[in-house]
């Protein structure tokens, strides 16, 4: 049975659920740490049985469903697909294992598998980087810079990620990382949400007029260099298709420790 988040103590109900598993779901984690208890546009569940023992965990962040269980071979899926029916949203995000079983019930989505990184090995050395934190007046840059891209062009409408990376910035939950050459903004990335020690490490891009010039790895080695010194565990996505992405986080000390599946609504 699905029951909205109301309170503290079921917060911390979600928070011991998930565990030590928290980098298998860091996207659901960071946020219903943070927004657990709902805003206008942040909303949470807990799935219970008869017992009162969770089988999973269901967030609405914005327009995107997530969701988290450790059953993930005997999770009942029509609940899942019921929840996706009846709630507004354009993308769903499940771990590798779930989103196989319902990838048959999703035909109207287009399917990206990604892997997990686990950044905590990248940017640890003392080196001289040309990225810096970006401020305030930066992030109408950095959401035309996204906005190259159709990963996000795709999903996003400007107004919206516009919205969000406000959003965040003001809450202390984002921190942007950018390089500017002649005061361009020519390539950036951020950490989706930082929590506890951990943050959620994303938006690597660079220019396409700036590209093949290494501003990619030296944005994001910065960026896990400032993590690192301040104690903060991070982990990244890469989408499974991207051949030189996967090659580039490997080689600056990424590794591999799960699958997340991704649904984007054609």
């Amino acid at each position: 049975m699905l029951k909205e988040v109301s309170c503290n103590k079921e917060i911390e109900k979600i928070i011991e659920y998930i565990g030590s598993d928290f980098k298998a779901t860091p996207y659901l984690y960071v946020n219903v740490i943070k927004y657990g208890l709902g805003t206008n546009d942040v909303f949470a569940w807990i799935d219970q049985n008869e017992d009162g023992y969770v089988e999973g965990i269901y967030l609405l962040y914005y327009d995107c469903i997530h969701f988290y269980t450790k059953n993930t071979m005997g999770y009942k899926v029509e609940k899942l697909i019921d929840f996706i029916k009846k709630t507004h949203h354009k993308v769903i995000m499940l771990q590798g294992n779930i989103g196989d079983r319902v990838d048959t019930y999703l035909k109207n989505y287009c399917f990206e598998n990604n892997y997990i990184f686990d950044m905590d090995k990248v940017g640890i050395e003392n080196r001289t980087y040309i990225g810096q934190i970006a401020k305030r007046d930066d992030i109408n840059e950095i959401v035309d810079l996204l906005m190259t891209d159709p990963v996000y062009f795709n999903v996003y409408d400007k107004q919206t990620l516009s919205k969000q990376l406000y959003d965040r910035y003001d809450d202390k939950f984002s921190r942007y990382f950018v390089i500017k050459i002649d005061n361009k903004l020519v390539a950036g990335c951020s950490t989706y949400g930082e929590v506890y020690g951990f943050a959620l490490l994303g938006g690597v891009i660079v220019h396409p007029g700036y590209r093949r010039r290494g501003y990619a790895t030296d944005v994001e080695n910065y960026a896990c260099h400032i993590l690192s010194e301040e104690g903060i565990s991070k982990v990244l996505f890469v989408n499974s298709q991207n051949t030189p992405s996967l090659a580039l986080h490997e080689k600056i000390g990424g590794c591999k420790i799960g699958t997340l599946a991704k649904f984007v609504k054609k």
